[in-house]
This record gives C-alpha cells, sequence and structure tokens, in this order.
C-alpha cells in the first residue's frame, strides 16, 4: 500500500498556490482587507483600529496554503502567537504588530498544521479567512487560478 505524501509531511499544507508572487506589503494589505470579528480568536477584543488581533493562527495557516513552508510558533504574554517560516528559509509574520511593543519573543517551535486545525473554531475561522483571501485574490487578478493537488 503506497502512502500518501501528506501522511509524511503533516507540516506541509496542501499545494494551493496563488501563481503571482506577492510581497510581504502587499500581503499585509490582502490580509488586512480580509481580517473580521469573524475570523478573530477573540472577538470581543477584536477591532478595526488592531485588525490583526487574534489573526496568527489562521493567517500563518492561508499564508502557508499560498506560499508553503512551515508554521512557526512561541509564547507571547501567555498567548500562543503563529507566523511562518517559507521555503525560502525567511519569515513571515503579518500579524506580529498586534501585540504593539510589547511583543517579548521567545525561541519558536515549530507546529503541525493539522494539530492547529485540530480544534473547531480554529477550523472555521481558517476555512472563512481562507475563501476571503482566495476571492479577494481572484476578484484582484492577482492569480490565473488556485491550484489544488495532491
Amino acid at each position: 500500500m503506497r502512502r500518501r505524501t501528506d501522511q509524511l509531511h503533516p507540516k506541509r499544507a496542501p499545494k494551493y498556490r496563488a501563481s503571482s508572487t506577492l510581497s510581504p506589503k502587499s500581503m499585509l494589505e490582502l490580509f488586512r482587507k480580509c481580517w473580521t470579528r469573524e475570523t478573530s480568536f477573540d472577538p470581543l477584543r477584536w477591532s478595526p483600529r488592531n485588525p490583526a488581533w487574534g489573526q496568527c493562527a489562521v493567517t500563518a495557516l492561508v499564508v502557508q496554503d499560498l506560499l508553503g513552508g512551515e508554521l512557526l510558533c512561541c509564547e507571547v504574554d501567555g498567548t500562543r502567537h503563529y507566523w511562518n517560516l517559507l521555503p525560502s528559509n525567511r519569515a513571515l509574520d503579518l500579524t506580529r504588530h498586534q501585540f504593539g511593543n510589547r511583543f517579548g519573543l521567545r525561541p519558536p517551535g515549530t507546529e503541525d498544521r493539522e494539530y492547529v486545525l485540530s480544534f473547531p473554531k480554529t477550523r472555521r475561522r481558517y476555512e472563512v479567512l481562507r475563501n476571503l483571501v482566495y476571492s479577494k485574490i481572484q476578484a484582484k487578478g492577482l492569480s490565473q487560478e488556485l491550484n489544488t493537488s495532491k
């Protein structure tokens, strides 16, 4: 019996890729337009003034869908914070600014994608954000198509 490669590499995302390359600044602009109270881990404290609040896990998952790489995590003020290590070995953290100046980064570790998605509320928030981001990508013509391959 042949083993599926996604079982061999559980930290890797499914291969959804935007055909155009977005700069980190463009990615941040895109996500800022998609973050909502509904996609935040902490909807009561989310606000348009700090739209990244509570968005780190779901944002890191969608970035991983688009660009690949691994999920990084650490604890910030007693809360788990997630961001990405891209295949180019470059870190990308679109939600770091949610913590303002009090961001004290402990040494990061990697996190398994399926673990993060094992929480039903996180999975639902991820699906909502992913759909919003993909809709904006397609509407803006940033991608001819989003490819799914297994």
